[in-house]
């Protein structure tokens, strides 16, 4: 026989005084109090990725649709008209400066106003700057007829899909009133009272009838119960009302109905070899002209070229509308490719909207490498600071300040950055002796450098905290054996405690990227809100122009959005690409660390 287990006195005492509830103790209620709430976030978790996938799994269908009927239409043809269209305007624009720019020269050298009007209203100056700019009229006349052409095409289309939709809502409703068992109800009430209205309007009923709908109509709208007879007349009104949404349709042909839009092509390769034409003679007035300014005649000089190259491209613009093919087939990975790399994100557009997420990743992007480049250095360097060379007091005092900054509420970061910090740096742009950048000053005092230096103030404590964590975790004796051969504090600080805790200083600063990416309240308020890809040959410029951000463009047309439509599901699509690029930094921080450690064991 086994000697029994011997229990400590001391052990026994402690078993007593265990709190018992529910028949469990207070390890078993600890226990089971984290382990469900691990549970209940996993499935939190999983509820809100199931949602996310659920509300934009249906956006590559509906928008795959949207530019098949941009094809179908016609409209894409248009698109390919404007194209030229927007070339002649860019010229337009360039000739107009150079005329602003003509002007403020002269007022530079002395010149009246009397003077220099006389001087920009010569009969030569008239035929080269309102000569060119009276060519275009014809063309976008021409274009415009096309799109309307167009439009009205698509829109007719939209409205017989809306008419089908409502017919098959009829239809049931129909269906289930014929059914002898059926039971008008209050919602039948409402719709048999407005159908008894509008019928009243209709002039293919006889007199007498509209008299029978007058009557009952006014002892309905005095609350006049139902009664078994009023069944057949609400089917009556639901028939009527069916052939009449069915009249409206109008079905269409779109390989008839696009022809419309591509004819002509004739008279417009002739609008075009007109307006060459034109054009030549209106830049031939320009050597009359003397500008008396080097660099106002190397710009028209320039104008000149540029048109060579427009006149130019009209050959190749005509050879892709003659192969321009309506039938083509829009594959569903042209779709995914307009989404991903779309240039353009425009909604609510009479011509046709576009989901591009380009811009949107691209100002996230710019405003994050703004963010790290200061949270970096500070969140890092406070870090080994506070933990290695500060003093007692240096440590209590620096510490919980920077934390602190977390606990500012992100709306008043962006306050304080649209009323005091965005004015400040515009107004120090245009101080004198910073004149020599080339982007300065600059105009805008909302843009992405703004945005990005608050988000570093927001993203410094959580790398502060990480990083520190990370070095505080290095086990004493390294250091010590550092200083025992010989090394300075800085020594043993630079090659021996940061080498070391490298793995969880990259993941503090992955974190930090992602909360970074993640922000919503201070980009929407203070990066200027521009849907566009910044100009990046501008230099160190680029990081001075507004943006807009995956998560801005969420928050800010998410309220406004009919709830279903392509653009509700779109805002869902960039809220998954923002789903996998957390999930991305959260692994890769994941696997640095485990990296990091192994190579360390």
């Amino acid at each position: 026989m086994s000697a029994e287990k011997k229990v400590h006195p001391k052990q026994a005492d402690f078993h007593r005084k265990r709190a018992i509830a529910f028949g469990k103790d207070s390890d078993s209620i600890i226990k089971a109090f984290f382990g469900s709430s691990a549970t209940i976030a996993i499935v939190v978790l999983g509820l809100i990725t199931l949602f996310l996938f659920k509300e934009g799994a249906g956006f590559l269908k509906l928008y795959h649709t949207s530019l098949k009927e941009y094809r179908l239409s016609g409209l894409e043809y248009v698109d390919i008209l404007k194209e030229k269209r927007d070339d002649y305007t860019a010229l337009s624009r360039y000739l107009t400066d150079i005329r602003a720019d003509w002007i403020n020269h002269l007022k530079d050298s002395g010149m009246s106003a009397k003077e220099i009007a006389v001087t920009v209203r010569t009969p030569e100056a008239k035929a080269f700057f309102m000569g060119y700019m009276r060519n275009g009229s014809e063309m976008r006349r021409f274009i415009k007829e096309k799109m309307d052409v167009a439009i009205e095409i698509r829109d007719q289309h939209t409205t017989n899909k809306n008419l089908g939709d409502t017919l098959a809502n009829y239809t049931k409703k129909i269906e289930a009133v014929k059914n002898p068992n059926y039971i008008l109800n209050e919602e039948d009430r409402a719709r048999f009272i407005l159908l008894l209205k509008e019928s009243l309007n209709n002039g293919e009923i006889s007199i007498e009838v509209r008299t029978e709908r007058q009557f009952r109509y006014g002892e309905l709208e005095q609350e006049t119960p139902l009664e078994a007879s009023d069944l057949l007349l609400y089917l009556q009104l639901l028939e009527e009302q069916y052939n009449a949404t069915e009249r409206k349709i109008k079905p269409i042909d779109f390989d008839m109905a696009v022809l419309e839009v591509t004819s002509n092509y004739d008279i417009y390769a002739e609008i075009l070899r007109k307006q060459a034409l034109s054009i030549q003679v209106a830049l031939a007035h320009a050597e009359a002209l003397n500008f008396s300014h080097p660099e106002l005649a190397q710009r028209v000089l320039r104008f000149k070229e540029l048109n060579e190259l427009y006149f130019d491209s009209n050959d190749a613009h005509l050879e892709k509308l003659a192969q321009w093919d309506p039938s083509a087939k829009t594959l569903f990975l042209r779709t995914l490719a307009s989404f991903l790399m779309g240039k353009e994100w425009i909604t609510a557009s009479d011509q046709q909207d576009w989901y591009g997420l380009l811009p949107l990743l691209v100002g996230s992007l710019l405003i994050s490498v703004i963010a790290l480049f200061f949270a970096i250095p500070f969140g890092v360097g406070a870090a080994i600071y506070v933990n290695q060379i500060a003093s007692p007091l240096e440590r209590n005092l620096i510490k919980p300040y920077i934390e602190f900054v977390s606990a500012i509420p992100s709306v008043v970061i962006g306050f304080f950055g649209v009323v005091v910090f965005g004015e400040a740096i515009r107004l120090f742009s245009q101080l004198d002796f910073l004149s020599w950048m080339p982007f300065f000053p600059i105009q805008e005092r909302l843009n992405a450098f703004t945005a990005g230096c608050l988000l570093a103030l927001m993203a410094i404590p959580t790398i502060f905290t990480l990083a520190e964590d990370a070095i505080n975790n290095i086990p004493r004796h390294f250091k010590e054996a550092s200083y025992a051969v010989g090394a300075t504090q800085l020594q043993t600080t630079l090659r021996v405690i940061v080498p070391t805790a490298l793995s969880g200083i990259i993941s503090a600063v992955m974190l930090g990227f992602g909360r970074v990416i993640g922000e919503t309240m201070v980009v929407l308020l203070c990066a200027g809100n521009r849907i566009t890809i910044p100009d990046f040959s501008e230099g160190i410029g680029v990081f001075f122009q507004p943006v807009h951000t995956m998560t801005g463009i969420i928050a800010q047309e998410m309220g406004e959005v009919v709830h279903g439509s392509v653009h509700y599901r779109a805002l869902f699509m960039v809220g998954i690409v923002l789903f996998f690029i957390s999930l991305i930094i959260n692994y890769s921080a994941q696997w640095v660390v485990k990296k990091y450690r192994k190579v360390g064991d």
